[in-house]
């Protein structure tokens, strides 16, 4: 298993295996970004599927889990249940998910993760433009557009991006079309046709947000 840490991130990505262990953390115990106080965000890319009970307890200032994996399973020892709870810890993943499922078991705040909605183009010719629906914490939601081309010279990265505000209340006023017309003509057809916009929408509209707070649940 690989941890990893880029540069001017705040938290790890793991992957590369299907457990996460206390030892794949060797690396970094001696190094600050495994305590930052801002608080670290920690991804489990879709490979894995458990952790080991007690790791988290190597990750004190963690604030926010990512769970990539739509199967994976995910128990916290008493010491770590504690920890998310005492950090009012943020899940992120897909509805209907493993990070849905963890939240609700540990009644933790979930939000959904940011998801792309299509990409069209080509690299070399006009570029590759990319839809994503992201999400504050607040559980708004905007959509970022995103190109990337070559640059002018050799090994320079060209393009742009740009962030469109949706309403709050998207997902019950507008239709998928609608909110397709607001990005990139590029993508329009695609993004329809995945139907993946159609899919979150309709389930948001049914749990009534993308932010489910399970902090109080009976």
């Amino acid at each position: 298993m690989i941890v990893s840490s880029g540069h001017g991130k705040i938290g790890f990505d793991a992957g590369g295996g299907s457990v996460l262990r206390k030892s794949d953390m060797a690396f970094w115990m001696n190094q600050p970004e495994r305590t930052d106080r801002r608080g670290i965000c920690f991804e489990l890319s879709e490979e894995v599927q458990e952790v080991e009970q007690g790791f988290f307890q190597l990750v004190p200032t963690i604030c926010e889990l990512r769970i990539l994996g739509p199967k994976s399973t995910i128990f916290l020892s008493e010491e770590d249940a504690e920890l998310f709870r005492r950090n009012d810890v943020l899940i992120r993943g897909a509805f209907g998910s493993a990070a849905e499922r963890f939240a609700k078991e540990y009644r933790l705040r979930f939000l959904h993760a940011d998801t792309v909605l299509a990409r069209s183009g080509d690299y070399f010719e006009r570029g590759i433009d990319t839809i994503t629906l992201c999400f504050y914490h607040d559980g708004s939601a905007y959509i970022n557009q995103d190109c990337k081309c070559p640059g002018i010279s050799a090994g320079n990265v060209g393009g742009g991006e740009v962030d469109i505000a949706l309403p709050d209340d998207f997902y019950m006023t507008m239709t998928p079309e609608e909110v397709a017309g607001l990005c990139w003509g590029s993508c329009y057809g695609k993004i329809l046709e995945k139907g993946i916009l159609a899919s979150i929408m309709k389930k948001a509209k049914r749990k009534k947000g993308f932010l489910i707070d399970n902090r109080a649940r009976e």
